[in-house]
C-alpha cells in the first residue's frame, strides 16, 4: 500500500477539527446512481468547515489514475491549512485486498468522508458497508459500485461511460467509412477493459449497441486487454496472426489503443488499420497527430477534485444529486493538435 498524507506526510489518527458526527446516517444512497424514487438520506446537520478526506485509488500505474493523483497533490499541497480539506491519499497499487484494507483504515482513523475510485463494481462493497456503520459518507468517482442496501454512497462523480462508448463507436464507424468506403463489410475487433468495472460494462454495451446498428460491421472478436498497453499489444499481435483481414480495432481506453498501435508498428502495419480509443490522454494524442491512432473521447481527470468538493459540500449540509456527469470531448486526427496545445490537462 502506498499512502500519502498530503498535509503532514504520514498517516495519523484524525481528530475532527470542528465536531464529531453522532449517528450520521444508517444508510447512504446507492452506489453511484440511486434507484428511481429512492430517497437520498438527509445530509448531516453541520456548518461549513475544514475536513479530513480520505481518497482511495485502486492504482496509479494507469496513466489516468496517475493524472488524478497528481491533480490532488497539486490542489492540496503540504501545509495547505487554508484549503478546503486535508487529504489523505491511499494507493492500493493494484491490490484489491489492499484497497479494501485502506478503506477500513480510513474509517477507523476517523476521517470525515471518503472519496472512492473503485476497481470493480463488487470489490469494495464490504468495506463501504463498514464505513457506513461508522457514519462516514462515501462518494464514488469515475467508476460506480453495485447497488446494495447495506453498502451505499452519497453520489457518483464521473463521465457517462455509456455516452463515451457511443461517441467512440460512432467516430469509429465514421473513420471506417472514410478509410474503406468501397468495402461492403468491415472486419473489426473490440478490446475490453477490467472485467466487472462499470467503465468496461457501460462502454462495452454502448460500443456493441452502435456496431450492431451497422450492417457493414463484422465483429471478429472481443478480447480482454484489461486497460493496459502490455496486454493490448499481446492481444493485437495474436489477432494479426489469426486474422488475415482486419479493418479496425476499437479499444475501451487509450492505453489499449497505444498497445495496438505498438503491435501494428512492429508488424509494419501502422496506419493500415483504424484504431480508436477512449480517455484522451496526451501520449495518445501525440500518436494521433502523427496518424498512428485515429480517434478518442476525452474525459477529464479533474473529476477527482470535483468529487472531493462535492463531498465537502455534503459535509457542509448540502443535498447532492445521485450523480454528476462530467463533460467529455470527441477528438479526431484533425483536432488533436489543438487539444495538445490548449485544452489537454493530462
Amino acid at each position: 500500500m502506498k499512502k500519502t498524507n498530503l498535509q503532514f506526510g504520514k498517516i495519523r489518527p484524525v481528530l475532527h477539527k470542528l465536531y464529531f458526527f453522532g449517528i450520521l446516517l444508517s444508510l447512504l444512497p446507492i452506489a453511484g446512481c440511486s434507484r428511481a424514487g429512492e430517497e437520498q438520506p438527509e445530509p448531516p446537520a453541520v456548518k461549513e468547515g475544514y475536513y479530513t478526506i480520505g481518497v482511495s485509488m485502486p492504482t496509479t500505474r494507469l496513466a489516468y489514475r496517475k493524472a488524478m493523483k497528481e491533480l490532488v497533490e497539486k490542489a492540496y499541497p503540504e501545509n495547505g491549512e487554508s484549503l478546503r480539506a486535508e487529504i489523505i491519499l491511499f494507493d492500493a497499487d493494484g491490490s484489491q485486498k489492499q484497497q479494501n484494507q485502506d478503506i477500513l483504515n480510513m474509517a477507523d482513523s476517523g476521517v470525515d468522508g471518503i472519496v472512492l475510485v473503485p476497481n470493480t463494481m463488487e470489490s469494495c462493497l464490504s468495506s463501504v458497508e463498514y464505513a457506513n456503520t461508522k457514519g462516514i459518507p462515501v462518494i464514488t468517482v469515475d467508476n460506480r459500485i453495485r447497488s446494495s442496501p447495506s453498502a451505499r454512497v452519497v453520489s457518483f462523480v464521473g463521465a457517462d461511460h455509456y455516452s463515451m462508448g457511443k461517441e467512440a463507436a460512432l467516430l469509429f464507424l465514421q473513420i471506417l467509412e472514410e478509410r474503406f468506403p468501397d468495402k461492403e463489410e468491415w472486419n473489426v475487433i473490440q478490446l475490453t477493459g477490467i472485467p466487472d468495472s462499470s467503465g468496461t460494462i457501460d462502454r462495452g454495451q454502448a460500443i456493441a449497441d452502435v456496431l450492431a446498428g451497422s450492417s457493414r460491421i463484422h465483429v471478429l472478436g472481443e478480447y480482454d486487454g484489461e486497460f493496459t498497453v502490455k496486454n493490448a499489444k499481446s492481444v493485437m499481435e495474436d489477432c494479426l496472426r489469426i486474422y488475415d483481414n482486419i479493418d479496425g480495432v476499437i479499444c475501451q481506453n487509450d492505453n489499449m489503443a497505444e498497445g495496438c498501435y505498438q503491435a501494428l508498428r512492429e508488424a509494419g502495419a501502422d496506419g493500415q488499420i483504424a484504431v480508436v480509443g477512449i480517455d484522451g490522454q496526451k501520449s495518445t494524442l501525440k500518436i494521433m497527430a502523427e496518424g498512428g491512432i485515429h480517434g478518442t473521447v476525452l474525459q477529464h481527470p479533474s473529476m477527482i477534485l470535483d468529487g472531493i468538493e462535492y463531498l465537502c459540500g455534503y459535509l457542509d449540509g448540502k443535498t447532492l444529486n445521485d450523480f454528476y456527469y462530467e463533460p467529455t470531448d470527441t477528438i479526431t486526427v484533425e483536432n488533436a493538435d489543438y487539444y495538445l496545445e490548449h485544452d489537454l490537462s493530462w
